[in-house]
């Protein structure tokens, strides 16, 4: 089960992180280039973009594009979970196909049967798991379609899954379970991140503190509850693709007129390249 990650600085889910613009395969890559090259690979994305060919990039032309690279690799992604796990070949994914290829044949009739001592305690994964199943499973005929199979895996993206991801969020930050973030408890989460290189720096833990304070705990109770977090994770209801593409042209709308040209976007590299976003697309494969 994959962990939600949230930050606090950019409301938007940190597994949202620096890869919806250029795809997640294409995000590694201009990591290792220079500035000068990651400038003039960008600049062979930007026809891409400018849908109508009017030399301006839209804030609908760039929200577009993300949806783009978010559908592409939720769908690619799905394809592969799904065919790894229809067992049978028919076509769909039942819930024993899902257990025994994810857990092995024995937790098959067993999910929650105690481990024996010293093995791991599968049967808490395992029933949200199930959960998430049951209401991904849209025409509620007990089987996974390919177009199920993506909301099983990113509950965040669609609308009859949306709030079981914001739960699942809020039962991986509530660790003492009363139902509230506390402050504590969202740096403990933070802290927990090995990976990320801001957890050695105290002044950005203060900083995210002061932001949960103040942007989060709307009504001032000294934590975040189940509404609170839904209006984190999608302010004021906007999908977190066009929350993106908002932030984006921003960040990088140099003379103010609500588009980008490509002189814009190449002298904003660094905002599209590390851009704030999901961790979705494959798409520029051959482009690039």
């Amino acid at each position: 089960v994959t962990k939600n990650k949230i930050s606090i600085s950019s409301g938007i889910n940190a597994e949202y992180g620096h890869e919806s613009f250029l795809g997640h395969d294409k995000k590694v890559e201009f990591d290792k280039l220079s500035s000068s090259e990651a400038k003039e690979r960008l600049q062979r994305i930007i026809p891409y973009l400018d849908e109508d060919g009017n030399g301006q990039i839209s804030e609908d032309e760039l929200h577009d594009w993300i949806k783009k690279q978010l559908l592409a690799y939720i769908m690619d992604d799905a394809r592969n979970l799904h065919e790894g796990n229809d067992v049978n070949h028919d076509g769909f994914v039942s819930w024993k196909e899902y257990v025994a290829t994810t857990y092995g044949l024995g937790f098959v009739d067993n999910e929650q049967q105690a481990p024996q001592e010293g093995e791991f305690d599968y049967r808490e994964m395992i029933l949200r798991d199930y959960n998430k199943f049951i209401t991904a499973d849209a025409n509620g005929d007990q089987f996974l379609s390919i177009d199920e199979m993506a909301a099983f895996i990113h509950p965040e993206e669609f609308h009859h899954t949306k709030d079981l991801a914001i739960q699942e969020s809020m039962n991986d930050l509530d660790r003492n379970k009363d139902g509230i973030i506390s402050v504590d408890e969202y740096v403990a989460d933070l802290l927990a991140d090995e990976d990320d290189e801001n957890v050695n720096r105290p002044e950005w833990i203060e900083i995210e503190k002061q932001q949960f304070l103040s942007h989060r705990d709307r009504n001032g109770d000294g934590g975040v509850d189940l509404n609170e977090l839904r209006e984190w994770l999608h302010p004021n209801g906007v999908p977190p693709a066009l929350a993106e593409a908002k932030h984006l042209i921003m960040q990088s709308d140099n003379n103010k007129d609500g588009f980008l040209t490509s002189a814009e976007i190449v002298d904003n590299f660094r905002v599209f390249v590390g851009s704030q976003a999901t961790d979705y697309g494959r798409m520029l494969h051959n482009e690039l």
